[in-house]
């Protein structure tokens, strides 16, 4: 049985939001980072532009509607991302935010999962390390 750790779970993550970012613009990010942090996940895209977005940011208008268009679709895909996010961590999301910064090509999502995934992680843990443990006073021979 693999262990399921903290880091493989980011790593999940980062890869599907990649995936994801892909099958809905186009191309990924260049760079996603993922951090579980309790019972939040936070997910920061760069180099998120595809190159008719880089020429839009050129001018003012263009920014608007970059950050109009990427908000839209990003309400209209929530509930596909939630659901990924979710079926990765194994717990509900309770909801999630969005924001862009256009002028570095930048994303952040942040998903507000239904319970502690830190802790819960932690508790499966102990679990398994009671489980391994020996015994009080198996093995051990009394004369």
């Amino acid at each position: 049985m693999d262990r399921v750790t903290k880091k493989s779970i980011e790593a999940d993550l980062a890869n599907a939001m990649g995936r994801f970012q892909r099958e809905q613009h186009g191309r990924g990010a260049v760079e996603v980072r993922v951090n579980l942090i309790g019972d939040m996940v936070v997910v920061r895209s760069g180099g998120i532009f595809t190159q008719t977005e880089t020429h839009l940011s050129a001018s003012e208008d263009g920014r608007r509607l970059i950050r109009s268009a990427r908000q839209e679709l990003r309400s209209i895909n929530r509930p596909e991302l939630e659901s990924i996010v979710a079926g990765i961590i194994q717990t509900g999301v309770l909801r999630s935010y969005y924001d862009i910064d256009v002028d570095h090509a930048e994303q952040i999502d942040v998903f507000i999962m239904a319970e502690d995934v830190e802790q819960r992680m932690l508790r499966e843990d102990l679990e398994r390390l009671t489980r391994l443990a020996p015994q009080s006073g198996a093995g051990i021979r009394r004369r």
